[in-house]
């Protein structure tokens, strides 16, 4: 398995990493042999949070008897002091550990960055830090380009982590991500397939000769990697085929040519069509939803399997998308076609149970 530095941690982490996010969907009988069969193959980083079901439950069970080898990231999506130490605290007990390599403040978005600074979220981190219950901090963050920025160059986090797939890089390449890297922060890549579309591409004929017999999500974490300022991608596994699909990736890598990477990134804009990105371009929506996050509860309960969270983020969102108007502003902003107001009645329904 191929490993890259990632950041300032001095961590030689594999380039296909696990994504635990799926976990929840299947049983524990089912993990025992899909973690184990991860580790034995070079995967050395598993990703996790807090709000992915019984996630942490299940990494604990399994691994417990060889935390050693791997690094372990878990997230949190309390600000304030008191409720990050609660979290913490549920996550080493669930994890079955002593400490956490990578603790991230999971999805920051809105004011929430600020709360970090103000409320005692950081400070609670970094008192875990010094008594070793935490080696390192990250912040995940989704869509807001100038919070990055923020979080890059406050030199307080270690990792970044974003989504970053052939439909979100035109965002990130051109500024944030080279910033990233020459500030010693290292770069994860969730989502890297967007949340399964482009591993279910293509929505016409697959070139097999021309991608080198390799399938659409392979050539979809290929690209991923190719940026070199990222350390790693972390697709989303729940099945031991998806795991050996990924780890041919991260076990022969290598360079796409100029001809797949055209055909590939055609095939991707195709299947982007109507697609949501979470880039925040719509915004600010005059009646204040934030577009962007029905969009992503919808993609956490159709995708993920985290119906029951989705729904909870949902409902305390304020206001959700039915207050919608159908001023259609949005539409005028939108650069990837996307029917924002009836998709946001859609979303509205499903996470409202109706």
């Amino acid at each position: 398995m191929q490993k890259k530095n990632l950041g300032k941690t001095g961590w030689s982490v594999s380039i296909i990493s696990f994504g635990a996010i799926k976990l929840p969907r299947i049983s524990l009988k089912e993990c025992e042999p899909l973690l184990n069969r991860a580790l034995d193959s070079g995967i050395n980083y598993i990703d996790t949070a807090d709000c992915y079901g019984d996630s942490e439950e299940k990494i604990g069970q399994v691994l417990k008897k060889r935390r050693k080898e791997f690094y372990l990231s878990t997230k949190v999506d309390e600000r304030d002091g008191p409720g990050v130490r609660a979290k913490l605290d549920r996550c080493l007990r669930r994890l079955q550990t002593e400490w956490i390599d990578l603790l991230f403040f999971h999805d920051v978005r809105g004011g929430e960055y600020e709360r970090i600074f103000n409320t005692g979220g950081l400070e609670e981190l970094l008192k875990a830090q010094k008594k070793g219950e935490i080696t390192h901090l990250g912040i995940s963050i989704h869509n807001n380009l100038t919070m990055m920025r923020q979080a890059v160059e406050s030199g307080v986090f270690s990792v970044l982590m974003v989504a970053y797939s052939a439909l979100d890089e035109d965002r990130l390449t051109a500024d944030l991500l080279p910033l990233a890297a020459s500030r010693g922060v290292g770069l994860v890549a969730m989502k890297p397939l967007a949340g399964g579309r482009l591993g279910n591409m293509p929505p016409r004929g697959w070139n097999k000769s021309l991608f080198q017999g390799e399938s659409p999500a392979q050539i979809a974490l290929r690209y991923v990697l190719s940026n070199p300022h990222i350390t790693c991608a972390i697709p989303g596994m729940m099945a031991l085929n998806e795991l050996e699909e990924n780890l041919r990736v991260g076990k022969t890598p290598r360079k796409l040519s100029a001809e797949e990477i055209k055909e590939f990134m055609a095939m991707a804009a195709e299947a982007g069509k109507g697609f949501c990105r979470n880039c925040g371009y719509c915004l600010p929506c005059p009646e204040g939803i934030s577009i962007p996050d029905v969009f992503r509860y919808e993609s956490y309960y159709r995708n993920y399997g985290l119906e029951g969270w989705a729904k909870e983020q949902y409902r305390v969102l304020t206001p959700d998308a039915q207050a919608c108007s159908d001023c259609q502003t949005c539409l005028d902003r939108c650069p990837y076609g996307v029917s924002i107001p009836s998709n946001l009645k859609k979303a509205h329904n499903l996470l409202m149970g109706q």
